[in-house]
């Protein structure tokens, strides 16, 4: 769609971004001729030499189908191991994609491991949602993290344009322009839903707007599509899972889909997200889903990263990033695509940004200076992957997905990882900040400190 095309058609934006997969790992097998031989970017043959990865011990490890399980640990995927992963081969001016066994050993202390997590590829029979999405909607296979780093900097990108950090660390993160603020000044309407607490707990400017109407628990999304007034229904809509990272798990697990957890608890969450955000079909009609995940988790991915530059902005400091991160899995959800279609153009999380400003800013506006600047090297709006002559057709029914068995125990941990210990230090300062009411607004705080 063109801009015109966008602001004529669209009247809601939703995106939902999961958590540390890569689209090899998620849905690289939608190419493989067992599983249908779809026509696009992904897996042919998975004993193909050319996606082999070396061991410390000198064996050369293939990818291989994997059911959904619980992993051993996290795989790492911060800077620092996304560039072993990713292995610039200068004689093939390129990167080989070749390093993901390798950094997985360094990380974890381990050899020579016959079938390592980072080459596990998923099937069909665990992805019910993911499935469904792919076989109606719109693929996209070319769309890239941002960044080659983690969650943090990633997220920031995604819901910002710019990061002041490059790497995630310990404690709150750091003030910067989100694009909360651009709907806000633009006078949008805008809400997050979620399933558990928000990641802008890590955010002190957020937590005043978090306890406000602003943020709603996932439970209430399908009254509010059906009753809201038009009046008062958001124009952009963010729905969060619950995230692994979070110490508090109040249905007894997490759904965002990071490791080591299975993936199966986040596919409940996307279905009961897709009936939610299409139990209204007027609605419904005019609306546009991005499902995507904020980097790769430390997965192995065939696709190289793109020369995109990122230079850190005004008071970081940073090398400049030169290329994309790993290649994510995305499917946009909406009567403006067609049924199993694909979009190869080149995006990222920006793209969405993108999008947000040809919709909803003025004439020829552009979301920000740096969002700009990936679109010059190559970064499409969402916008490409729409397309406004697409027959209009009601919300496909979902499978009947059976329920993932969970326990009916609140879970509790310790935080061990960068993100675990910044959520507890976050969830404590808002406490401190904000008292009795943090607790009010969100049970996982109340219970937290019911257990420490």
């Amino acid at each position: 769609m063109t801009a015109d095309e966008v602001r004529g058609s669209v009247d809601t934006i939703v995106l939902i971004m999961m958590e540390n997969r890569s689209f090899d790992h998620l849905i690289g097998h939608l190419s493989l001729p067992k599983y249908g031989g779809r026509q696009l970017n992904g897996l042919r043959n998975l004993a193909d030499p050319n996606l082999q990865n070396p061991s410390q011990n000198g064996s050369m490890i293939a990818p291989f189908e994997a059911d959904d399980e619980p992993l051993p640990n996290d795989l790492p995927h911060e800077r620092s191991f996304v560039t072993t992963q990713i292995a610039r081969a200068p004689a093939l001016g390129t990167f080989a994609m070749n390093g993901f066994v390798l950094a997985y050993e360094t990380f974890s202390g381990t050899s020579g491991v016959l079938q390592p997590p980072p080459l596990r590829v998923m099937v069909p029979d665990d992805l019910p949602t993911t499935e469904f999405f792919a076989d109606e909607f719109l693929v996209c296979d070319s769309w890239f993290a941002p960044l080659p780093t983690s969650t943090q900097p990633n997220r920031l990108m995604a819901f910002g344009g710019d990061s002041v950090l490059d790497v995630s660390r310990n404690g709150l993160l750091p003030t910067q322009d989100l694009v909360f603020d651009w709907l806000t000044r633009h006078g949008i309407r805008w809400r997050i839903y979620g399933a558990g607490l928000s990641f802008f707990t890590l955010m002190s400017k957020m937590w005043p707007i978090l306890l406000t109407d602003k943020f709603r628990s996932l439970a209430s999304l399908s009254f509010d599509a059906q009753h809201e007034s038009t009046a008062t229904w958001p124009q952009v809509i963010f729905v969060e899972p619950d995230y692994s990272d979070t110490p508090v798990h109040l249905s007894g697990h997490a759904c965002d889909n990071h490791p080591p957890s299975p993936v199966g608890f986040g596919e409940q969450f996307l279905k009961q997200t897709y009936e939610a955000l299409t139990s209204n079909e007027e609605r419904w009609r005019k609306m546009a889903i991005l499902l995507t995940y904020d980097e790769h988790g430390g997965f192995f991915d065939h696709e190289p990263p793109k020369p995109v530059p990122y230079a850190p902005p005004s008071g970081a400091q940073f090398a400049a990033f030169q290329t994309t991160g790993v290649r994510v899995p995305a499917i946009v959800l909406s009567p403006f695509v067609g049924r199993r279609s694909v979009s190869s153009l080149l995006y990222d999380h920006t793209s969405f940004l993108q999008m947000i400003a040809e919709r909803f800013g003025g004439a020829g506006e552009n979301y920000s200076a740096t969002v700009s600047a990936r679109a010059t090297n190559g970064i499409n709006s969402l916008s490409a992957a729409l397309d406004v002559n697409a027959p209009p057709r009601p919300p496909p029914d979902p499978p009947k997905t059976t329920p993932v068995p969970a326990s009916s125990l609140v879970t509790t941990r310790a935080p061990v990882t960068t993100m675990e210990t910044s959520f507890t230090t976050a969830i404590e300062a808002f406490t401190a900040a904000h008292g009795t009411e943090a607790m009010a607004k969100f049970p996982e705080i109340a219970h937290f400190h019911a257990t420490k």
